[in-house]
């Protein structure tokens, strides 16, 4: 009787999860690969060539509804280190340990979006950080601003986000950050964007991302003009226990043909390196809608002797 009743206690809870089972398509494999070739001039000392791979990746993503109301969307993203240098790193004991590794981990995260906006968790680039949207206009090389501009280019872990449905075409960011550790405080990211037409202007703020007492706010603009004319500026004030540095960047991109986009920018920056400025000029070239090639020079100086660098690169990058 006993197992009769146990029996028929397993059928009806395997009913009632076929009756609720979610059917989940198949996630979307993806990637990128991007190398380039750089010579590298240092002011007063030697010059040197090196095989970079600029973000290279390959993840999984997909969606998938739970209800009429409700979306859950994931993504689990990895870090490729194509020229074979790549370097992960854990902390052991309170001391940080770096070692070879074919994956790093990128954005990876579930949520859940709807007409409530959108929730997820996981690890991903802070609010701050993608507030940028496209203004870098060598992002992920070596003229990107997190080597010159900016300490705050974060992708931050164990980071909860709610982000609002666009409201009279702005849209609301708040992340979350937690420090699992009862000796140090959680921290802060957040971020309000207005996208309009050919118009992005976003506003952005950490608090303790950095480290405790360490503030950054940041002002972004885009204009996205016909004869694919696209201007871009950024600017960003770091507090850091009272002592303010700021920096800032202005971009320019033309499609000087149908398969030729030109592009520059300039940096000037106190956050990094006192007295930092860099002019970066480049070129792509179209192959196809997912490929391309480019070619890139960068120059780059502070207050400090002997700290000048050029960069002359040129690379590949496709997409799948």
């Amino acid at each position: 009787m006993k197992k009769t009743a146990l029996f028929l206690a397993m059928a009806s809870a395997t009913a009632f999860v076929n009756a609720e089972t979610i059917e989940i398509p198949a996630p979307t494999f993806y990637g990128k690969m991007n190398v380039s070739q750089e010579f590298i001039q240092q002011e007063d000392a030697g010059s040197y060539s090196e095989l970079n791979s600029n973000a290279s990746r390959l993840g999984v993503k997909g969606n998938f509804e739970l209800n009429e109301a409700i979306t859950a969307f994931y993504q689990a993203e990895f870090q490729i280190g194509v020229d074979g240098d790549q370097t992960d790193k854990v902390d052991i004991e309170g001391e940080e340990i770096k070692y070879s590794s074919a994956f790093t981990k990128r954005n990876t995260f579930l949520g859940a979006k709807g007409s409530f906006g959108k929730v997820q968790a996981g690890i991903f680039d802070s609010a701050l950080k993608a507030s940028q949207k496209k203004v870098d206009q060598f992002n992920d090389l070596q003229a990107d601003i997190k080597n010159f501009v900016t300490n705050s280019d974060n992708r931050v872990k164990n980071v909860v986000r709610y982000q609002s449905p666009s409201l009279a075409g702005v849209v609301l960011t708040f992340d979350h950050i937690n420090s699992e550790d009862e000796t140090v405080a959680n921290s802060q990211s957040m971020s309000a964007a207005f996208t309009q037409d050919m118009v992005y202007v976003a506003v952005a703020h950490d608090i303790g991302v950095e480290g405790a007492g360490i503030d950054v706010t940041r002002v972004v603009g885009q204009l996205n003009l016909d004869g694919g004319i696209q201007l871009g500026a950024l600017w960003e004030t770091e507090d850091d226990n009272g002592e303010s540095n700021d920096g800032m960047m202005v971009s320019a991109a033309v499609k000087a043909a149908s398969k030729v986009k030109l592009k520059a920018q300039y940096a000037s920056s106190d956050i990094r390196k006192e007295g930092a400025t860099q002019i970066s000029l480049g070129a792509d070239y179209k192959l196809a809608k997912n490929a391309k090639v480019f070619g890139y020079v960068s120059d780059s100086e502070t207050d400090a002797d002997s700290s000048g660098m050029q960069v002359f690169a040129v690379g590949a990058e496709y997409k799948f």
